[in-house]
């Protein structure tokens, strides 16, 4: 096997690191957040902090306000059109034109706020954020009894279909406590963790391995949580 240059292995490992380095100042906050729980909680080193957007759907309740209601109301225009209530038949007829707005309305209201959620690891237990100012509850990973899978059905757009992908891995704790640990949480100081794997796929073995490289949700379950399936 081929190896590059020191020189050009040095600039490569110094770009990558320059890359590293800016992605880090972006979560600088929540790096030292989470350096300060791992000291009060006395759970060992920061082993990564993970990020994820959720929200920005529909409540179902707004999809009921949005389109039943409209739709109950016809048969009352109706009747009010027969019974020739002034004012009913035109109504009656602009009624498809008033449903869209008010449908629209009622979906852009009835959104669910986006935010982050930050998922803390660290060498002896983790902390689940809503918020990354709060303190979090410390669960550490002795407490863990259980691995579970959970699978959803993703839409796959080159084949044009529908399969099961893992989407989550459901913990469950000795005191009865269940969490889910999406597999969407990336760690923030990867800058590559969209096209990582596909740019070392791509790259000569020596130039991928200069890649600095940062654990993913799968391989901090898999190391500190473990296979899933009861522990032992």
């Amino acid at each position: 096997m081929a190896r590059i240059r020191p020189e050009a292995e040095r600039k490569l490992r110094a770009g990558f690191q320059r890359r590293v380095d800016a992605q880090s100042d972006r979560y600088v906050a929540q790096l030292t957040h989470a350096e300060q729980l791992a000291a009060r909680f006395e759970c060992g080193e920061v082993v990564g902090v993970f990020s994820m957007r959720v929200g920005g759907g529909t409540k179902r309740g707004a999809i009921v306000v949005g389109l039943v209601l409209p739709l109950a109301a016809i048969p009352l225009l109706i009747a009010g059109a027969a019974a020739g209530i002034p004012g009913a038949l035109p109504l009656l007829g602009a009624w498809p034109f008033v449903m869209g707005a008010w449908f629209g309305l009622t979906m852009w209201r009835g959104r669910e706020p986006r935010r982050r959620v930050w998922f803390y690891a660290f060498a002896e237990g983790f902390v689940l954020l809503d918020d990354p100012r709060a303190d979090g509850v410390l669960v550490r990973w002795s407490q863990v009894s259980e691995v579970g899978e959970v699978w959803a059905e993703v839409y796959d757009a080159s084949a044009q279909e529908s399969r099961p992908a893992l989407a989550a891995y459901r913990l469950g704790c000795a005191d009865g406590q269940v969490l889910e640990i999406s597999r969407s949480f990336k760690n923030v100081q990867d800058p590559y963790s969209e096209v990582g794997h596909l740019l070392r796929s791509l790259m000569p073995v020596t130039v991928g391995n200069t890649m600095p490289r940062f654990p993913t949700i799968d391989e901090i379950i898999a190391a500190h949580a473990g296979k899933p399936g009861p522990r032992a």
